[in-house]
């Protein structure tokens, strides 16, 4: 699959996306907490998507260029990818690409994915792919301040600062499809 500038969109009915309402509402936590249900039935891959870069090292480097870099989360640390991998996910990648240069490393990384469970934490990645699932996480009693988002019809997720208000147990993967069944 090739994903252009145009308004060619790549169905994964596999991946259960996490978006929020900015910095710090609970994205990666509730990615963990889905991760760590799905992973006692069936094998899950991780993504993490920055537009912004950070300092990394070569270790676990999959594809680089002026204008993204992917890597495989390969150690334990308080990184967001690493917390994915900590919670049961066979496998992490972590994507930092500039915004006009998003559609390159996404099409670099759909080459790397495997057609099982991926839950993926990004801004972004909605505008691309036609997705399983996709999850807005806001902190209760706050206004939305990403109003955009709301246009791709996303479930919203309370987070209180200690609990979600959705049931993991109810996210299921089956026949190639992430579900959550109410």
């Amino acid at each position: 699959m090739n994903i252009s500038k145009l308004n060619t969109r790549v169905s994964l009915p596999n991946m259960l996306l996490i978006a929020g309402n900015g910095r710090n509402v609970g994205k990666t936590t509730l990615a963990c907490k889905i991760i760590a249900q799905l992973s006692k039935s069936v094998p899950v891959t991780g993504i993490k998507i920055s537009a912004h870069f950070h300092p990394y090292s070569d270790a676990g480097l999959v594809a680089k260029n002026e204008h993204f870099v992917i890597l495989k989360e390969q150690n334990i640390s308080p990184k967001d990818s690493s917390m994915m991998l900590q919670a049961g996910a066979s496998d992490v990648y972590f994507v930092m690409a500039q915004k006009e240069h998003f559609n390159k490393a996404l099409n670099e990384l759909l080459k790397l994915l495997p057609e099982q469970a991926l839950v993926c934490e990004s801004g972004g990645l909605h505008e691309w792919i036609d997705l399983g699932i996709f999850l807005f996480v806001n902190l209760k009693n706050k206004p939305v301040e990403k109003t955009h988002l709301l246009e791709y019809e996303p479930i919203i997720v309370e987070n209180d600062g200690k609990n979600f208000n959705i049931d993991f147990e109810a996210f299921q993967f089956s026949n190639g499809r992430i579900q959550l069944l109410k």
